[in-house]
């Protein structure tokens, strides 16, 4: 016969058996939880990583597009308009005569 001691002694052993396995579930919740989200986590990185080289790639192609070098002859066309100019010239004599 199990003296009463020797029972004590394994009802104890058995909850801290249940204590620890317990524990052990928790923690293995928390880290299902925590690989779920780092999960969801990379695929959005992927997707992010994925349109970022979409718009790379978009912006290479179109820097490959040769840019127009403007000419000489229409710079000089496109000149100032003769009021504009002369207003210029008016307000910088202002300006020097004062400063």
């Amino acid at each position: 016969m199990a003296s009463l001691s020797s029972i004590n002694s394994l009802q104890a052993s058995l909850a801290t058996a249940q204590r620890r396995v317990e524990q052990g579930q928790n923690q293995v919740q928390r880290d299902s939880e925590q690989l779920a989200d780092s999960r969801r986590q990379l695929i959005r990185e992927k997707e992010q990583l994925s349109d970022t080289q979409r718009s790379t790639q978009q912006a290479q192609a179109s820097s490959q597009t040769p840019v127009k070098v403007p000419q000489l002859e229409q710079a000089i066309s496109i000149a100032v308009p003769p009021q504009l100019n002369s207003l210029g010239q008016s307000i910088g004599r202002l300006i020097n005569t004062t400063a």
